[in-house]
């Protein structure tokens, strides 16, 4: 029994429970064979402490309160049946008299010391729990460095002379941002000249916490999906959420239910069981789905501790262009507009500013707006994305500009579906003939007056443009898909597409695609049929034939072998019949190793062939060491081991290669914000090297690269085997100290390994039986791999 019940109260219990006794215990310990005195009754007006395990609606809380009965009542703390998980709005200040409560019933449970109280379940607090786990972030890294990335093209064609190309980037980064510059040198040797072209200057730094990047240089405007983006030379500011992937932007479907006891719920998406947890009595919520996309069905299976289960099924529709509710999404772009891009270098026009801002409402409405200008050049438009229901997805803007004192408009719309193998898009934008933005200004500002198309430049959105698409998994029978595009231009002229396809999975990886397109506008279709068989991991022969619309037929016959991760040699072979014409050939051989890739080859027809080479990579400079690696489109790891050579690393779980003689190896491939495990192979190291860690998992900021250090040190190991002064084995178990610290125990036959062993230190042995001794290793360092015999000395017990 617990503390706060009376002794002669449980005398009593015991009497009447059980019937009768064979003794009890009088006031000095002695049995006496009397039976006791009658019991008095409790008064009325008793007061009695407990402290009782809370039960709600037969859910174990696990805690032990202080519970008083009084009056006949029972009265518990309202801070304890708040944390029980009882709603503040039900419970008075202070103490409670929970045999009081309405709708609610309360027993005392004396054999397991517990308070059953049984509530309404609204009067519970609502729960929530994860149908998947919330992924853990890790803030990227970077340390100081520079990269440069090269890529070498040489050609030598029968009829257009010889050229060569180098292209580069070079790059510094740090952890505060990231300073970017590219370009390509261009030599054609029949016209003798040469010249060098740059491309973008961009500086760049990235806060991760509020997902949020700014560049200044060269950029593209961000633009949503009814406006157009342009390249400025200025600055940018921007959400990035792809600085975050642990966070999800677009809401996912969440499931309220209540259990009136303790439950077990099971979550199923699509039929595959998602998640499964326990819940306490009261209403529950089932939120942060698994990613998922499209429409889908969710069933809840909820099986009380008796074994009753309850099913319910509900459709749902998910969709990442939404924001979750009071998400926000912007970005803001000003500077000079980017004119003759690969033409010219810094080549620039006049000022514009480009801004869009999204919104997410609630779970069905994200609004969007979009804003730009220059000089005599205004344009706004709204815009907004709807989810109907679990039916797919509808999105609309309008968009009005001025120009020169003309007004324009474009209104779009569109609609999504998409469900398990069916899918179906269609979108719609439509224009009028003064319509302008960024993109258009300078065709629109600079065309010549006295045309009589004047107000139609060369080049010129479209003045209605109509997109369909749809696909449909048939499992073994294949997949299918459907697209109708049709454009009318700025002059009325129209373009109408169609386009079918059909594929399906063959034999061992074996895939067949049949396509057809029409242009409605003109007589014939145009048709293909592949046939891709793959050999082994890594090659493949295809075979294709088509024909257009004309009625001219091509076969093509193909060979290839992928290059292997991990580096070595791949190529490819293709031949093509063309009747009425000479027939085309192609072959080029490929190469990569962890410093570089390069690749070489010919193709053509007859008279007119073209041979290339080309060889690309990347040389880093960090950590005070030049490396040569693969091309680095985004970010890297450098990994090192305090100068241990050959050492096996793997990246995610993957052999991704060994240190060189100076203890590193350089990751190029590593994807930047991602959480990605490192780790090192110890099993190949001496007995004498150890390491605290061989597994780190960290993520790594764009366009730079990080060092990711395991300190690899050699340890003074030394194997005893430790004596009494007789010459026996030390007990097994007897503990080794040193400084008051236990080092190590002793193994059979006094065997021991000391990691860190000082020569001539003295170590203190203390026997399971109490006997202590003293041994003084070696003083000179033992290179003998055989255990060392070491008598010990007594010092006593």
């Amino acid at each position: 029994m617990k503390n706060g019940i009376q002794p002669s109260f449980r005398i009593v219990t015991a009497i009447v429970f059980g019937g009768f006794t064979q003794g009890a215990l009088s006031n000095n310990g002695e049995v006496s064979t009397s039976l006791p005195p009658p019991p008095t009754a409790m008064s009325a007006e008793q007061v009695l402490s407990y402290q009782l395990e809370l039960v709600i609606n037969q859910y174990a809380t696990g805690e032990v309160v202080p519970v008083t009965l009084r009056h006949g009542a029972y009265f518990v703390a309202a801070s304890a049946l708040l944390q029980a998980g009882i709603r503040k709005e039900k419970l008075a200040a202070g103490e409670v008299n929970v045999s009081a409560l309405p709708g609610s019933h309360v027993h005392y449970e004396s054999e397991s010391q517990r308070l059953l109280l049984d509530v309404p379940p609204e009067w519970l607090q609502p729960q929530s729990f994860s149908g998947d786990e919330v992924p853990l972030h890790y803030p990227a890294q970077s340390n100081t460095g520079a990269l440069l990335n090269y890529d070498i093209y040489a050609s030598r064609a029968d009829r257009n002379g010889n050229q060569l190309s180098v292209g580069n980037e070079l790059r510094l980064f740090s952890p505060y941002g990231y300073l970017s510059n590219s370009g390509l040198v261009n030599q054609r040797r029949s016209e003798g000249s040469s010249h060098y072209l740059c491309y973008d200057t961009t500086l760049g730094n990235f806060d991760e916490q509020h997902a949020l990047s700014w560049r200044a240089g060269d950029l593209i405007t961000n633009a949503l999906t009814w406006s157009n983006s342009v390249r400025l030379g200025g600055v940018q500011v921007s959400r990035d959420f792809s600085l975050r992937p642990d966070m999800v932007t677009y809401p996912l479907p969440q499931f309220s239910g209540e259990a009136a006891v303790p439950t077990t719920v099971d979550l199923f998406i699509n039929g595959n069981r998602s998640a499964s947890t326990q819940v306490r009595p009261g209403p529950f919520t089932v939120s942060n789905m698994p990613f998922i996309n499209g429409a889908g069905e969710a069933t809840i299976i909820t099986q009380d501790a008796q074994g009753r289960q309850v099913s319910l099924t509900l459709p749902f529709y998910a969709s990442s262009t939404l924001l979750k509710p009071g998400l926000s999404d912007y970005s803001l772009a000003v500077g000079a507009l980017r004119q003759d891009y690969g033409i010219k270098n810094f080549s620039y026009g006049t000022t514009a500013a480009s801004g869009s801002y999204r919104y997410g409402i609630n779970d069905y409405l994200t609004v969007e707006s979009h804003a730009e200008g220059a000089s005599s050049l205004a344009a706004g438009g709204a815009g907004g994305i709807v989810k109907i229901a679990h039916y797919g997805i509808l999105n609309t803007s309008y968009t009005q500009s001025r120009l020169n004192g003309q007004t324009g408009h474009q209104h779009s719309w569109g609609y999504q579906y998409s469900y398990n193998a069916f899918s179906i898009s269609t979108q719609h934008t439509q224009r009028s003939g003064d319509f302008a933005n960024l993109a258009l200004y300078d065709t629109k500002t600079q065309t010549e007056s006295n045309d009589e198309n004047a107000h139609i430049p060369s080049f010129s959105l479209s003045r209605r443009s109509s997109q369909y698409s749809t696909s449909l998994a048939m499992n073994r029978f294949g997949n299918v898909g459907a697209a109708y595009i049709d454009i009318t231009g700025q002059r009325d002229e129209r373009t109408r597409l169609l386009n079918l396809s059909w594929s399906k999975s063959l034999w061992q990886g074996s895939n067949l695609t049949v396509s057809a397109s029409k242009n409605i506008s003109q007589d014939g279709w145009a048709s293909a049929l592949s046939l891709t068989i793959p050999f082994g991991s890594y090659s493949n022969v295809g075979i294709s034939t088509e024909r257009t619309a004309e009625g001219r037929t091509r076969q093509q016959l193909s060979y290839s072998r992928g290059m292997p991760s991990d580096g070595g040699f791949g190529w490819d072979l293709a031949y093509a019949n063309q009747p009425g014409d000479s027939s085309y050939q192609q072959a080029s051989l490929n190469w990569r190793n962890t410093v570089l890739q390069s690749k070489a080859g010919i193709y053509g027809s007859s008279n007119n062939y073209t041979q290339w080479a080309d060889m690309s990579g990347s040389l880093v400079m960090m950590d005070g060491s030049l490396f040569a690696s693969n091309e680095i489109s985004d970010a890297f790891v450098l990994i090192s081991t305090n100068r241990y050579p050959n050492i096996k690393v793997r990246y995610e779980n993957q052999p991704i290669g060994e240190t060189d003689s100076r203890g590193y190896l350089l990751i190029p491939r590593v994807i930047s914000y991602y959480p990605a495990k490192y780790e090192i192979d110890t099993l190949d190291l001496p007995a004498d090297v150890a390491t605290i860690d061989t597994e780190q998992r960290l993520s790594v900021q764009r366009k730079s690269g990080y060092l990711v250090t395991f300190p690899l040190k050699k340890t003074q190991a030394l194997t005893l085997m430790l004596q009494d002064p007789h010459g026996n084995p030390l007990p097994v178990s007897s503990r080794i100290e040193q400084n008051g610290r236990t080092l190590t125990y002793v193994g059979w036959d006094g065997m021991v390994y000391l990691e860190e062993a000082n020569p001539g230190s003295a170590l203190n042995v203390v026997a399971p039986e109490g006997q202590r001794y003293q041994v003084v290793l070696p003083s000179a360092p033992v290179t003998s791999p055989f255990p060392q015999p070491l008598r010990c000395q007594p010092t006593g017990a």
